[in-house]
């Protein structure tokens, strides 16, 4: 079983964005301030009144945790100050990273079932399909499902260094901003033929082999023969109908019905 609060952990890890703690004072009348860092989790937003302090509760006010922008309802009066704790972060926030993990996990688990052979109480041995999820990912899989959430944070950086150019000044001097991007593009690819290789090495995720039944069209219909899946000897539950997509890249979207004779005919 994966817990994703350890999935998260170890993406940081491999991102190199523990973070650090956040201890600010704000003490400007008004209700808009800017805390000054980025990326924040675990806030506690507390109103300092001379020697009490009082924690405010979420629907006080509203926080930006990307641009560590928060809101109070209502202003801030004279001789009171705000204590904002937490943990702060250099890239993402635990929000951010999290979908990382839910899309690389999608990817990672899809359509792939875990088999239990299980015996019922009238003694008849039934086979249990449960799909795969982070609940029922077995613990030597959590080292991909990081690298590939990894690698989905890292292409949101390389998007947002894509978008910076080289700078050159009259002296001469350069500055390759460009070089950000190349860095994190080559650290991905690094990432992917690790990911590759553990896939295929456990056989498992986007890499993994498949087998697949090639589908046979009825001479006397015309029509495609139902395909089972593969069942074990002592497997007595009914047979599952598959159902491979069915490729139509120049389907008819007329909507005019097929004719019996030729062009006649409804």
């Amino acid at each position: 079983m994966a817990e994703i609060g350890v999935l998260v952990s170890r993406v940081r890890k491999a991102l190199g964005d523990p973070g650090y703690p956040l201890r600010v004072v704000l003490d400007t009348p008004g209700s808009a301030f800017d805390i000054g860092h980025r990326y924040l989790t675990g806030v506690i937003v507390s109103l300092v009144t001379g020697s009490q302090v009082s924690d405010l509760p979420a629907s006080a006010y509203t926080l930006d945790s990307a641009a560590g922008a928060l809101d109070l309802h209502e202003e801030l009066r004279p001789g009171s100050s705000l204590l904002v704790t937490g943990t702060a972060h250099t890239l993402f926030t635990d929000a951010e990273i999290t979908e990382f993990v839910q899309d690389a996990a999608r990817q990672h688990c899809h359509e792939r079932e875990i088999t239990v052979r299980k015996r019922n109480a009238n003694g008849f041995i039934y086979y249990e399909e449960t799909p795969l999820t982070l609940a029922t990912l077995p613990a030597v899989e959590e080292e991909p499902l990081a690298i590939l959430a990894t690698i989905e944070a890292l292409w949101a950086m390389a998007t947002d260094a894509a978008s910076d150019v080289d700078v050159w000044t009259a002296e001469g001097t350069h500055l390759s901003r460009a070089q950000r991007y190349q860095q994190l593009m080559g650290h991905i690819e690094s990432l992917q033929a690790r990911y590759e290789k553990l896939c295929q090495q456990l056989n498992i995720g986007l890499y993994r082999i498949e087998v697949s039944t090639l589908r046979r069209v009825s001479r006397l219909t015309g029509r495609l023969v139902p395909v089972f899946a593969s069942r074990e000897y002592d497997d007595y539950q009914p047979p599952r109908r598959l159902l491979p997509p069915i490729d139509a890249p120049h389907e008819d979207e007329s909507g005019l019905p097929s004719p019996i004779w030729g062009g006649y005919g409804a």
